[in-house]
């Protein structure tokens, strides 16, 4: 590496007949190698490569195989609608744009369920896998072992539910409630 400067897109970094462009870098019409971002002029006269070295983080948003918690806000009769509190894929959180999403009956389980109200309720806070990103919505599933409710109220008392030999059982009344439970249920 020769020499660095700041540069922002559009910037000059050397021409094309004595270098190649690089990362963040893009050639320009005029047969010159112009940056794509802000960061610092890198110049590899060895490789004859110019690319530009970022400055900023890169936003990585939510996207299609990314893990979120949501909290469930409605039932209707084909579809729970939820909203989306974060996102992460790969280890690394994701920016959520748009925060509203459904979880459609046929992608609740594996099973057959006679209805969304016995899988999940309002209130109910649960891991789910995005499907599908649209800008008229979240698609979401919970078919895997791993997803569904991860912590659950009561109907009655509206006190976390305790997961106790495979059961949701309330502590204040003592009932016990069917859901779609992930197999990271926070209260055991």
């Amino acid at each position: 590496m020769a020499k660095q400067d700041i540069v922002v897109p559009g910037d000059f970094l050397g021409f094309e007949e004595e270098f190649v462009a690089g990362q963040d870098a893009h050639e320009g019409a005029d047969g010159g190698i112009l940056a794509s971002t802000i960061g610092l002029k890198a110049l590899d006269n060895g490789g004859h490569e110019a690319s530009v070295k970022r400055l900023t983080r890169q936003v990585r948003i939510m996207e299609r195989g990314c893990i979120v918690h949501a909290i469930v806000n409605s039932i209707k009769t084909n579809a729970a609608l939820v909203t989306i509190l974060d996102a992460e894929k790969d280890g690394e959180f994701r920016t959520v744009h748009n925060a509203m999403a459904s979880i459609a009956v046929f992608n609740i389980d594996t099973q057959y369920i006679r209805g969304i109200d016995e899988m999940f309720r309002a209130g109910d806070i649960v891991r789910a896998r995005v499907m599908e990103v649209t800008p008229y919505g979240v698609e979401l599933t919970t078919k895997e072992p791993q997803l569904g409710v991860v912590k659950a109220y009561g109907i009655k008392s509206r006190q976390p539910l305790h997961l106790i030999d495979g059961k949701l059982r309330d502590p204040v009344t003592g009932d016990t409630e069917t859901r779609k439970v992930s197999s990271d249920y926070a209260l055991k």
